[in-house]
């Protein structure tokens, strides 16, 4: 388990207004962890060059240790996309 992650979507669940003493958190983050995931993984591969990509796309375990390895700047990355997430998250949430 990913703590950050965990607290991450905790404060993401807070934004957008749910209330973790009324709402069952552990099912709500249950249904976002994997759009996050995937968006993450999605856009990191967006970063990669075609050889990279190509290797990526024949990997049987993918993990984010391969963009880790791949990618100089992949903290970087990882954090801007989690905050470009969460704010079309509660954009989304709040249309």
């Amino acid at each position: 388990m990913n703590i950050w992650q965990e607290q991450f979507l905790n404060d993401t669940l807070v934004m957008a207004g749910f209330d973790p003493k009324e709402d069952d958190f552990e099912m709500l983050k249950e249904d976002i962890r994997p759009i996050l995931d995937e968006y993450i993984e999605l856009n990191l591969y967006k970063f990669l060059n075609d050889q990279e990509k190509s290797e990526y796309d024949r990997l049987k375990d993918k993990n984010l240790q391969f963009f880790k390895d791949k990618l100089a700047n992949f903290d970087n990355i990882v954090a801007q996309l989690y905050i470009n997430w969460q704010k079309e998250y509660l954009q989304n949430f709040n249309d």
